[in-house]
């Protein structure tokens, strides 16, 4: 290898690290982007909106959906793109966009199912919006919205069975008595006995 190709190849890796210096830098957040100025009302309108719009997705996938909701530096929502999961788990990725703060993170509870509880939120819904600091909204096959909150570590049903897009194939439970606010030693205990028979 003579100098002169020495040279560039020195040049080339000197101009990618500038460009990676640069990058850098302008994707530092400043502490303005990191206040959220808009109400929790209009959060919840823009998830129940995300959500209804997933729900038929979620059902013939038979997986669950999920999300963030965000707010840009201009003040509007936004939502990342939507991930799939299990049939009854979703790893949502973690965000760090520039200008941008997470408000809310959102998912489906997929296709309705003898088997599984899935018209409350799990234990592990609260744990994870406890974990990442950000409410999150819960949308159920029977259509139902539920709303984390994080600071409290308590799930509350913004509205009730059929609310939000139901599962074609949802049947009611009579003997299903689901509250509106639920404590998350609440949902453990509900999650600690078999179902009762539908």
């Amino acid at each position: 290898m003579n100098s002169s190709t020495t040279r560039i190849i020195y040049a080339i890796c000197a101009l990618a690290f500038v460009v990676i210096v640069a990058r850098a830098y302008l994707n530092v957040k400043g502490t303005d982007a990191l206040v959220a100025t808009i109400a929790q009302p209009e959060v919840q309108a823009f998830a129940k909106e995300r959500l209804d719009a997933l729900q038929p997705q979620s059902f013939a996938g038979d997986i669950e959906l999920c999300g963030i909701v965000f707010e840009t530096s201009d003040g509007t929502l936004g939502a990342t793109n939507s991930r799939p999961g299990e049939q009854a788990s979703c790893n949502i990725a973690y965000f760090d966009e520039p200008g941008m703060v997470p408000v809310a993170s959102f998912h489906t509870h997929g296709k309705h199912s003898e088997a599984y509880d899935g018209e409350v939120p799990s234990t592990i819904d609260i744990r994870s919006d406890v974990a990442s600091g950000m409410d999150g909204y819960v949308a159920t096959p029977g259509g139902r919205l539920w709303h984390i909150d994080h600071e409290t570590a308590t799930a509350r049903m913004v509205c009730g069975e059929g609310c939000l897009t139901q599962d074609p194939s949802y049947v009611p439970c009579p003997g299903d008595m689901i509250a509106q606010t639920y404590t998350l030693a609440q949902l453990e205990e509900r999650f600690s006995f078999a179902r009762s028979e539908c």
